[in-house]
């Protein structure tokens, strides 16, 4: 029962987050946001670092928030704020996984798709991990998730993530700052 209501309050929060992140894209445009980020830096930058942090237990989609800050903030700045977050979201995730226990609930499935995804993960681990913590269009903690479940250590899994993902946004943050130049 106390599992269900983990699972519950998680699903809770992760809908409520994907529609408050919707509804924000639906009000406001793209100079909105930008004028609101410059107004109010300090609030926005610490609501984007908790939202990076947290978007790996709840599956929010943060691609569209990235480039915007990336268009609004120092490139430095949000390299750093955001792989720190991004490695803490991994941490987190890795925290979830053995707190909830997915480990033995996916020992317990006989679904041959999750046996060959674990094996993949262990079979080639950081570079698995790093090569889809690259890939901006699948989120990241789906390979956290596994390669947690595969056994893999916390200290590998964040090492990867930030290879990965530090690759991503730094072409992010380049190709985001040479548009907006073009643009300008």
């Amino acid at each position: 029962m106390r599992e269900k209501i983990k699972l519950l309050c998680w699903l809770t929060s992760a809908i409520l987050a994907i529609y408050g992140m919707q509804q924000i894209y639906s009000t406001y445009s793209l100079g909105d946001m930008q004028h609101m980020i410059s107004l109010y830096f300090i609030p926005i930058l610490s609501c984007y670092i908790v939202l990076i942090s947290i978007r790996g237990i709840l599956f929010i989609p943060t691609m569209p928030v990235i480039l915007l800050m990336a268009s609004a903030v120092d490139n430095v700045l949000m390299l750093v704020v955001t792989l720190t977050a991004t490695c803490f979201s991994s941490y987190l995730v890795c925290i979830a996984v053995d707190y909830m226990g997915f480990k033995s609930r996916i020992e317990n499935m006989s679904s041959k798709s999750v046996k060959k995804a674990q094996s993949w993960v262990q079979n080639y681990g950081i570079v698995a991990i790093a090569g889809w913590a690259f890939f901006p269009f699948v989120f990241t903690e789906i390979i956290v998730y596994l390669a947690r479940i595969a056994g893999i250590s916390k200290q590998q899994i964040i090492l990867s993530v930030a290879l990965g993902e530090g690759l991503m946004l730094c072409l992010l943050v380049y190709i985001t700052d040479w548009f907006i130049n073009l643009t300008a």
